[in-house]
């Protein structure tokens, strides 16, 4: 997996798909500061530099359309779908607040999210559910949602504040339990103002790994 991307940077890359769907070749820097409304062309140079570093394209030298897409399928951008990373999520307790604010995306083969297109991305910390194969780093995607039964591993909002556990309902109680053989971990009932946010479809393992490492759930 690539590393993630700023919003910005994100931004522009998006920009580059669009360009290389319609016209099947690289736009030029001064293009490219047009469809950005970046008032410097360094200011592009800057975010081509950090798309290149991160693996998202390469550029030729001594070509005034320069910029290539490392991986052909995103030329076309037919086999992924970018997924916004959402706050972090504490998998250890509710330390960690739940908000909307997209500060990275990364790019995730369509296989993975089985078609779905609305989907997002949260950073787990600690290793409540590391039997799941969730661990302390790891991306979780997940598909929002507020219908979730016994025995899914869900994203739930307790108050202001987000966790990943699996849940369990027993005569109409939501409990949230951890994955872990570390009796640190405890069950966290839900109270009446929580809610459900999301299920659980994999995680992917956040340090320098990639996309055939893919832990379903």
């Amino acid at each position: 997996m690539k590393q993630p991307l700023t919003s910005n940077q994100h931004a522009l890359y998006s920009k580059l798909q669009g360009y290389f769907r319609a016209n099947e070749h690289s736009p030029t820097l001064e293009e490219l500061r047009e469809l950005i409304g970046a008032k410097t062309i360094n200011t592009v140079v800057q975010y081509l530099n950090a798309l290149e570093r991160k693996g998202y394209i390469v550029r030729r030298k001594h070509v005034k359309r320069n910029i290539e897409l490392r991986d052909e399928d995103l030329r076309y951008a037919t086999n992924t779908i970018s997924v916004p990373v959402m706050a972090s999520v504490g998998c250890d307790n509710l330390s960690v607040f739940a908000n909307e604010q997209h500060d990275e995306f990364i790019e995730v083969d369509k296989k993975i999210t089985g078609g779905r297109e609305n989907v997002v991305a949260v950073r787990a910390i600690g290793d409540s559910m590391n039997d799941a194969g969730i661990k302390n780093g790891d991306y979780v995607l997940i598909e929002p949602t507020d219908h979730a039964e016994t025995g899914d591993r869900v994203a739930a909002i307790v108050g202001d504040m987000v966790t990943v556990k699996k849940l369990e309902k027993h005569s109409g109680i939501m409990v949230l339990r951890p994955e872990s053989k570390d009796p640190k971990y405890k069950p966290i009932v839900l109270s009446s103002d929580s809610k459900i946010a999301g299920k659980v479809i994999c995680s992917i393992p956040g340090q320098g790994m990639d996309l055939t490492e893919v832990v379903p759930i």
